[in-house]
């Protein structure tokens, strides 16, 4: 709509002025004026050319006013050209930088196919391994067969072990007090041996920091009490016979105070302990579960008396020893020197022993748990004899 009120405004224009210089011109030639001395027909045609410029003049003036696109086209063409130019010479150089890019993406692409290539021969070398784990496999079970078939062996030889038990116990006993001698000569009496026990007791998890290093700091005490005894150490003043690090003791108030339940915590020593020196030691736990309830089945075996090769004593000490194996088996935490969870007292045995004499023949002797038994032990047992013929 613009566009079209301009061409009619100029058109107006430029016919109104087209008619007032003919009007004028006609006037002057009739009249016979004359402008700048010229003739009456110069004067004439010189103000029809200035009607034409003067049209041309106010047509342009209109346009450049009245438009920018028009005035731009007027005066800043050369300005375009210069912009189109430097259009150009940027586009050349994207057409470069394109090329280049476009050569480097070539040669990317070649290094892909190479990873490819790698990629490949990796994958082979990973199943050539699978194929070689699949054959270790297959040698470890060969190799299972075989242990199976040497622990059916040792199964053989179990017999000939249980008849020279006794044997080493007494031979045991001898080296423990020779032991003890040379010990006693060479690093003078040794209180405690490498990895003893010299002190346990539960404690309780999920506590806070404050109640949980207050149970520490009376469980280690009493610890060093008992250290202190043993050492035949007696002193008004506080005497620190334990030493362990400290980042031990943080380490266990961590876990115990992280665990669910009881925590059962033993001291040992690390080394042999000489008397006059101090006792180093470590902390080791573990949870203190409920392994056996009272009065439940610990264990059961078949004796035939009359085919055993062993004597009665003998027969009970090994299925004490049966019973401590599945005790341990079954979570009660040994005592690291023995490797025993109990004691059984000689009265026990005696009466025992009376019963299955008294049944002669074969008999299932019986242990069932003497109250609860936790992790921490000991296992108390109460034994039953039952006659095995009837």
């Amino acid at each position: 709509m613009f566009g079209l009120r301009l061409i009619l405004i100029l058109a107006v224009v430029g016919g109104l002025i087209a008619f007032i210089g003919d009007k004028l011109g006609s006037k002057i030639g009739k009249k016979k004026l004359s402008v700048f001395g010229l003739r009456p027909y110069h004067t004439s045609v010189l103000m029809t050319v200035i009607t034409g410029i003067l049209i041309a003049s106010i047509t342009l003036v209109t346009m450049a006013v009245a438009s920018d696109s028009a005035r731009t086209a007027m005066f800043g063409m050369e300005k375009l050209q210069n912009e189109l130019a430097a259009l150009n010479r940027e586009k050349d150089q994207a057409s470069v930088a394109l090329a280049k890019a476009q050569a480097d993406v070539a040669e990317k692409n070649k290094a892909i196919l190479a990873l490819d290539e790698q990629i490949k021969a990796s994958a082979a070398e990973k199943a050539a391994i699978e194929n070689q784990l699949v054959a270790a496999r297959q040698n470890y079970e060969e190799a299972k067969g075989q242990l199976q078939q040497a622990q059916s062996a040792v199964g053989e030889l179990s017999q000939a072990k249980q008849s020279l038990e006794g044997e080493v116990t007494n031979l045991e006993q001898m080296t423990e007090r020779l032991r003890r001698g040379i010990l006693a000569i060479r690093e003078g009496q040794v209180v405690f041996r490498s990895g003893e026990v010299v002190y346990a007791g539960v404690l309780k998890g999920s506590l806070n920091d404050e109640e949980n290093s207050r149970q520490m700091q009376l469980f280690l005490a009493t610890a060093n009490e008992v250290t202190l005894h043993r050492m035949g150490i007696e002193a008004e003043e506080p005497v620190q016979a334990i030493w362990m690090p400290n980042e031990v003791i943080e380490e266990a108030l961590t876990r115990i105070k992280a665990a669910q339940g009881n925590i059962f915590v033993r001291v040992r020593t690390v080394a042999n302990i000489i008397a006059g020196e101090p006792a180093v030691c470590t902390l080791e736990l573990a949870a203190d579960n409920r392994i056996y309830k009272n009065n439940e089945l610990i264990f059961s075996k078949e004796i035939d008396l009359e085919q055993s090769e062993s004597s009665m004593n003998g027969e009970i000490l090994e299925f004490l020893s049966d019973i401590n194996c599945v005790a341990v088996a079954a979570g009660v935490i040994p005592d690291p020197l023995t490797g025993k969870v109990g004691n059984m007292d000689a009265g026990t045995m005696v009466e025992t022993g009376e019963k299955m004499a008294k049944y002669g023949g074969k008999v299932i002797l019986k242990a069932y748990a003497k109250g609860d038994i936790n992790a921490s032990g000991p296992v108390l047992l109460r034994l039953e004899v039952e006659n095995a013929g009837k």
